[in-house]
């Protein structure tokens, strides 16, 4: 899943790995890895949401992922990117 928008005129994309799970976000020169394969909530997470936050300067970055309650790892998923709170961007995928 790629999903590619700005952030105050910079761009910037959330790319996430269906295979390994890793997600990043990358904006300008700086990535940030905001799941990795090697954490165990990764692979097995009861809870069906998930946001990740993080500042790039002086704004508020937000991911939402929203996945399916049976088989959700197989399933697409929806995905939606806020910055400072609007929404900029949204997308279904795995």
């Amino acid at each position: 899943m790629k999903i590619d928008f700005e952030i105050a005129g910079v761009p910037a994309r959330f790319v996430r790995n269906d295979w390994t799970g890793r997600a990043e976000l990358v904006a300008g020169d700086e990535t940030v890895c905001l799941q990795s394969p090697r954490e165990l909530s990764t692979h097995f997470d009861v809870h069906t949401a998930r946001v990740w936050r993080h500042r790039v300067g002086d704004h508020e970055v937000a991911i939402e992922v929203v996945r399916r309650r049976l088989f959700g790892g197989l399933r697409p998923m929806s995905f939606t990117v806020s910055v400072d709170g609007a929404v900029v961007a949204e997308a279904t995928g795995k």
